[in-house]
């Protein structure tokens, strides 16, 4: 999860991750359900109906034109939206696209979150063609591998 303002050294790692990862990743993404699924199983989060945070998941989508690309024409994002804890982290995930929304003001707990979806959901193919993304899903795999 980017958590903060990248700098032009940090573009140009993830750019040299994605040309020597590139060719070999294979899309693997996952639903949204599947991501759901997973998420619910492994953290047993409780439902969190708040009609603004789900506009906010969406908005998210929408304003985003690689992850709006992924909605098939002429359907909305369906987000179902989650709290766990005492509602320190909120997590929207959408069920057509299968992006990932978390929020904490702990920034490193949410990260943990976000990464673990995000490395359980995998890429497709225009997530491999996209250098951020490609270098995100590798560094993720690298920190999992540490066990961190």
């Amino acid at each position: 999860m980017l958590t903060t303002e990248p700098t032009e050294e940090t573009v140009r790692e993830w750019k040299s991750i994605h040309a020597e990862y590139r060719e070999k990743l294979k899309p693997n993404r996952k639903t949204g359900v599947q991501v759901k699924e997973y998420f619910t199983k492994k953290y047993s989060p409780e439902q969190y109906d708040s009609a603004e945070f789900a506009s906010v998941v969406e908005y998210n989508i929408v304003m985003n034109e690689h992850e709006r690309e992924k909605l098939p024409e002429d359907e909305l994002p369906q987000i179902a939206t989650y709290k766990l804890g005492d509602g320190q982290v909120l997590v929207g995930i959408d069920l057509v696209t299968g992006f990932i929304h978390v929020e904490c003001e702990d920034t490193v707990k949410a990260a943990e979150i976000y990464d673990d979806l995000f490395l359980f959901r995998g890429l497709d193919e225009k997530d491999i063609d996209n250098f951020f993304l490609t270098a995100q899903y590798i560094q993720c795999l690298d920190q999992k591998k540490k066990g961190r």
